[in-house]
């Protein structure tokens, strides 16, 4: 049994969210966009909240629109889950008859087995208490009835939760008592000869231990004292030592996974740094999950990535395609989310106060967009679908511009959520542009004024998305950004890049309006990067101020963010 559809009403920051549930989900998006209370909503839903009617909620769940709202006119939170057959037959027969046996199996209009669960809350004015319910119900969305509470036994039997919290400390996880760790001490193929032989042998090692260590035999014959104080019984046995424990699980009990230094000394998991524990974790889940795992499992991973080294986080990915079920994943990696299919991203982010979500499936680009897509973006620079907001621009020059003028300015681009995004270098802007409207993201666009620019402002205007053009579009008024530069305050910057030879192909006199164009014009490509370095300089000397078309399209930027 799979997820195919989730749905959260009121629960926490989110106030109505329908989200579609592949085999793989990895969920990303800006901050406090709801990546942790969705996987949290999971965890109640399918395991705290199915454990019994005591609420697995608290008052901190609800949500509540400003902070004069009484708890007492806050929302019943609904959080239903869809696990859906793909094609009609895909669950085994087995499985579909205790399904309705249940009577918690629905068909649907395309003949596919699926079971509804939806779990809530709701505050109780008049006990003061949080009352939580769960109930089945049928494909319009309407509740079942006559289901026994034995329905939600059967049920977990078929759906096996388990999440990884983005803390993991391998002291707790591979403790005697961890959830992962312990099962592979307690379970043992060992015949029972086989373990009297081995608890024997322990034995005779503890007391070869003690008779050696003749320390020992006094602290016996001191201990044996305490009979003379307080009455015990025990005879010559009253005081013994256990060197080692006697029992096999004892022992394994204290049993400790090492890892090799690299010069040939083995330290305990627990004493190496925190990612190579972080990742010891995720390792023992894996196994823990490959080995004792009953029933489908749906997996949650809370930023696997954390503690780890950026050149192995691209390495991680391959380990968690092997980690068996349906998973869904948070990450704040970019360097993680370029090692994922594309068809399994799903971006959060918020249109005003309510909270979207975005699937990179769902985007309306052809093969030939979604290789550049891949290549251009997700693989070289994932970190851009973490973005609130683009600007774009045609090259080098406006990329390195533009940050820095912001800098300049006081404008904190990376707080803000935005970030230059260069288009023209393999990918158009058209498709820059479906990309970010599909996933969320928006978007201003510096364009040159020559026959590029023509299409890039048809491209905008296709893509506008509700957007104004005056609000989003921004040309310059002469043909690229140099001659730009040149015209408003730069020409002696350029002109004193120039050689004397390139100088001479300069006709017009500098008091010509034509001067700075030329000037422009005249610059050879390899000096472009040079020349924007010293136009940088010069703003940061304040010598020169920043071009007024510049500021417009930050300030422009930083409007949309803010809205």
């Amino acid at each position: 049994m799979k997820l195919r559809r989730l749905e959260i009403q009121h629960f926490r920051g989110i106030t109505d969210l329908d989200l579609k549930i592949g085999d793989t989900t990895v969920l990303i998006g800006e901050n406090n966009t709801g990546k942790t209370t969705i996987l949290d909503a999971l965890k109640i839903a399918l395991h705290s909240g199915m454990a019994s009617r005591v609420s697995s909620f608290n008052i901190y769940d609800f949500h509540l629109p400003d902070a004069t709202t009484e708890l007492s006119s806050a929302l019943a939170i609904n959080i239903r889950l869809t696990f859906r057959e793909d094609n009609p037959g895909e669950w085994d027969e087995q499985q579909v008859a205790k399904l309705n046996r249940a009577k918690i199996l629905q068909i649907d209009e395309n003949g596919s087995a699926t079971v509804i669960l939806k779990v809530g809350a709701r505050f109780d004015s008049l006990t003061q208490e949080i009352v939580q319910d769960w109930e089945f119900q049928n494909i319009d969305g309407f509740m079942l009835t006559g289901i026994a509470d034995s329905a939600i036994g059967v049920f977990r039997n078929e759906v096996s939760y388990y999440y990884l919290a983005a803390l993991r400390d391998a002291t707790k996880h591979f403790d005697a008592k961890g959830p992962f760790w312990r099962p592979f001490l307690k379970q043992s193929q060992l015949t029972p000869e086989k373990r009297r032989e081995i608890e024997s042998k322990l034995s005779e090692v503890n007391d070869l231990i003690i008779t050696s260590h003749t320390s020992f035999s006094q602290v016996v014959t001191r201990l044996t004292e305490v009979q003379h104080i307080v009455t015990m019984t025990g005879g010559d046995d009253l005081v013994s030592v256990d060197a080692v424990p006697g029992r096999l699980f004892d022992i394994l009990s204290k049993a400790e996974v090492n890892l090799n230094s690299g010069t040939g000394a083995k330290i305990p998991i627990v004493r190496h740094g925190d990612g190579t524990q972080s990742l010891a974790v995720l390792t023992l889940f894996n196994a823990y999950l490959q080995a004792w795992n009953k029933g489908d499992p749906f997996v949650a991973l809370e930023e696997p990535e954390a503690h780890l080294h950026p050149s192995a986080v691209r390495a991680l990915w391959h380990l968690i395609e092997r980690i068996p079920g349906q998973k869904i994943i948070s990450t704040h990696s970019g360097d993680l989310l370029s090692e994922v299919p594309s068809n399994s991203v799903v971006r959060l982010h918020k249109e005003g106060c309510i909270v979207k979500a975005s699937q990179m499936r769902d985007l309306n680009l052809n093969s030939s967009d979604i290789r550049k897509f891949n290549y251009h973006i997700r693989r070289a620079r994932g970190e851009l679908l973490f973005s609130r907001c683009w600007i774009l621009g045609e090259g080098e020059t406006e990329g390195t511009l533009i940050p820095e003028i912001a800098r300049f300015l006081g404008k904190d681009l990376e707080r803000a959520g935005i970030r230059f995004v260069t288009y023209q270098s393999g990918m158009s802007l058209e498709t820059c542009l479906r990309v970010a409207n599909g996933m969320g993201i928006k978007w201003v666009v510096l364009a040159d004024n020559d026959a590029q620019g023509a299409k890039d402002r048809q491209a905008v205007q296709r893509q506008l998305n509700g957007y104004s053009e005056n609000d989003v579009f921004f040309m310059m008024p002469e043909a690229n950004i140099e001659q730009y530069l040149c015209v408003n305050g730069f020409c002696d910057v350029y002109s004193r890049l120039l050689d004397a030879q390139v100088l001479q192909t300069v006709t017009a006199s500098p008091h010509d309006a034509d001067y700075p164009i030329q000037i422009a014009k005249a610059l050879p490509k390899k000096m472009k990067t040079p020349a924007v370095q010293e136009v940088l300089t010069v703003i940061n000397n304040r010598s020169q101020s920043v071009p007024q078309l510049f500021q417009n399209v930050i300030e422009a930027a930083f409007k949309l963010v803010e809205e």
